[in-house]
């Protein structure tokens, strides 16, 4: 019996020092096929950087009048001229990529009771499929990136933007929970300052407010937003290696060099102030910002200190924007003296220097003096384009035109001219690049087209208004 004990006892030692042989033989360590949460938050970051600042982002800038498609296949884009194939990469990352892997981490994260990291990934996701909602309108969403759903329903897009609304409470709640285990390190956006999550989570709802046109609530969202430039949403930047570069900086510079440019484009006319017709009058100069953002009437400024150089934060919710929601609704809905008050907030913080880089920002540069009542009265420094209009409609269109050129280069600009895009008075009326409509929308990608059989029946095309804009 002892002999027998002692054979078991031996047969497995052997077998397990065999096993710690051959351990990790088949596993890749270059395709890891799990990961600690941690680590997935900082790629699930950087993920949803790349939606909000790649090529999405190029496309809305040349349909907002802000650059040119030049050269190449851009030049086809800027006609608007694109089929279902140039959304696919896009589309695969919004889905496969960061959504998935953000289901993931939720679960991971309730696992531990890692609340604040929950609440965090919670804001992540609604930046991510807010602007999804955006951009295409019905979208798959509830059903989206579960295995159990081979063909994963649309859902309105009113419902989702509801959803996303619901989304954002719910990590409002899990960013003041006490229950956490630090990710501060792997945190490249606020190193887990749970004030500035609260704060974003805020911005991003008071945006798709306005995106929905509910204005009261864009405003009470919007009072607990982004309060400082300190507290800003971007995407950290550096030049230490490509993988860390500006994504702008990487296009422009290295990957395609003069594919895009500026020449002729509304965004740029409107700041060049060598230009007739520019928006500078005698309260507002805006050589610094002109500069910050184009190095000349042709060009981008992707040099070093430029809003697409290299190592350049791009915003992805700012407290400039939080001041634009609170001046464009608090003027829908109170009227003009609300409204004006609320636009010399911005102009103040503008008068800082805000966030344009301290290159340009020499003397004489800029200039941002509090605008009164008189100025947008008829013939008023506010109000002598044509149509002349009412008090309170010029002041819309001066915010209007204030919240496009703070959005150069960014998704939301695109969105605002679709949501203004019936309001002929007030509009920023940027020309067609080409043709006689307007873009309304990206087109659904062809890997979804392909492979799931819930998608619309009939497809909407370009120039059809999403749900929430017809």
């Amino acid at each position: 019996m002892k002999k027998y004990i002692y054979g078991i006892v031996l047969f497995a030692t052997l077998l397990t020092s065999c096993n710690k042989l051959v351990e990790g033989i088949n596993t890749d360590p270059n395709n890891p096929i799990d990961a600690d949460p941690n680590t997935m938050l900082t790629s699930i970051m950087v993920g949803n950087m790349n939606i909000q600042e790649g090529d999405l982002a190029r496309f809305a800038g040349m349909w907002s009048g802000y650059f040119r498609g030049f050269t190449q296949q851009y030049q086809s884009y800027h006609q608007y001229s694109v089929i279902a194939r140039n959304f696919d990469d896009s589309w695969r990352i919004i889905y496969s990529g960061v959504y998935k892997n953000i289901k993931l981490l939720k679960a991971k994260a309730l696992e531990v009771n890692n609340r604040r990291m929950v609440g965090v990934v919670q804001v992540i996701e609604a930046n991510l499929l807010g602007t999804t909602t955006a951009l295409w309108g019905d979208i798959p969403y509830a059903e989206a990136a579960d295995d159990r759903y081979t063909n994963p329903k649309f859902d309105g897009q009113a419902g989702v933007y509801a959803a996303i609304q619901t989304l954002l409470d719910s990590a409002i709640v899990n960013l003041n929970s006490s229950a956490f285990v630090s990710f501060a390190a792997q945190d490249i956006h606020f190193a887990g300052n749970m004030t500035r999550w609260i704060q974003t989570a805020n911005t991003l709802k008071a945006r798709y407010f306005m995106h929905t046109r509910e204005y009261q609530k864009a405003i009470t969202a919007a009072q607990s937003g982004i309060n400082s430039q300190a507290n800003n949403f971007m995407a950290p930047h550096n030049a230490t290696n490509r993988g860390a570069f500006n994504l702008y900086f990487q296009f422009l510079s290295l990957d395609r060099p003069n594919w895009i440019d500026a020449t002729g484009m509304y965004g740029v006319n409107l700041l060049n102030p060598t230009r007739a017709g520019n928006r500078s009058n005698t309260k507002t100069v805006e050589r610094a910002r002109w500069s910050y953002f184009y190095n000349s009437a042709s060009n981008l400024n992707f040099t070093l200190n430029g809003f697409f150089g290299q190592s350049t934060f791009f915003p992805l919710a700012t407290f400039a924007e939080n001041l634009l929601i609170l001046a464009e609704a608090d003027t829908r809905l109170n009227g003009f003296t609300a409204g004006l008050s609320r636009l010399n907030a911005y102009r103040a913080y503008m008068n800082t220097g805000a966030y344009i880089n301290t290159t340009y920002l020499t003397t004489g540069n800029f200039r941002y003096d509090p605008y009164v009542a008189a100025d947008f009265l008829t013939g008023g420094i506010e109000n002598t384009q044509l149509p002349t209009l009412p008090q309170d409609r010029a002041l819309l269109r001066e915010i209007l035109e204030e919240r496009y050129i703070t959005f150069i280069g960014q998704i939301e600009g695109f969105n605002d001219l679709r949501r203004t895009f019936k309001e002929n008075d007030i509009k920023v009326n940027i020309p067609l690049n080409f043709g006689a409509s307007f873009p309304q929308r990206f087109i659904y990608p062809q890997v979804e087209i392909d492979i799931n059989k819930s998608i619309p029946s009939v497809l909407p095309t370009l120039f059809e208004p999403t749900p929430i804009n017809k």
